[in-house]
């Protein structure tokens, strides 16, 4: 009778052990032959994705932004001097005497126009620099610059402020850069000696009906 006693107990015993769960036994194994443990090794952040639709959009702002404009290291230099210091007798009530005729003004001032850098604009405001009293804010139009140099005759547009403007302008020039006086220039003084008309329109004369009249180069009338 002892002996089935034992017999029951160690069966027990053995009977307990197996019901120890799977896992439990596993962990109790890991932790009995390896009593350090090892951490994961950390993850690298994710990069940071933009979207297409992003990178398109700031390049398109960037193309149409305006590049910035370079400033100017220097004022840009008048073309034309300014002639306003120079004095002529007359100048004070615009009564300058002229020794040009309309068609040699004409000549002079297609000569300069086509000179770098000279522009109508620029040539109109030189001509009220030198021909109008100091201060003037006159401005001669564009159109009568046009009309005067669409004529032809010595006479022809004698009343025109251009006319007179310019030939106050060149005979200032002609000063400052020390030219001397042309021959047509001293022939202009002999034959227009209180200079030429600027305020009667030289285009009426009445004379005999068996008569015929010329007009030279210098303006002047002739009857036959």
């Amino acid at each position: 009778m002892p002996l089935k006693k034992r017999t029951t107990v160690a069966a027990a015993a053995a009977a307990a052990a197996a019901a120890v769960p799977l896992s439990e036994a596993d962990a109790n194994s890991g932790s009995a032959t390896n009593n350090t443990t090892t951490e994961p090794a950390e993850k690298p952040a994710p990069k940071s994705r933009k979207r297409k639709s992003d990178a398109v959009d700031g390049a398109a702002e960037a193309a149409e932004a305006p590049a910035p404009k370079k400033q100017s290291t220097k004022a840009e230099k008048d073309p034309l001097p300014d002639l306003s210091g120079i004095h002529l007798d007359g100048d004070e009530d615009m009564s300058v005497s002229i020794y040009d005729t309309c068609d040699t003004a004409r000549t002079k001032i297609r000569a300069i126009l086509k000179k770098d850098g000279v522009t109508k604009a620029a040539f109109l405001r030189a001509l009220v620099r030198a021909a109008y009293p100091s201060g003037s804010t006159h401005k001669i139009a564009y159109n009568s610059l046009s009309d005067f140099m669409k004529k032809k005759g010595p006479t022809s547009g004698n009343t025109s402020s251009v006319f007179y403007a310019a030939y106050v302008f060149f005979e200032k020039l002609r000063i400052v850069t020390k030219k001397p006086k042309g021959k047509t220039r001293l022939e202009m003084e002999l034959l227009w000696p209180d200079g030429f008309d600027t305020r009667a329109q030289m285009a009426s004369y009445i004379v005999p009906t068996y008569a015929t009249l010329t007009m030279d180069q210098y303006g002047k009338v002739h009857c036959y």
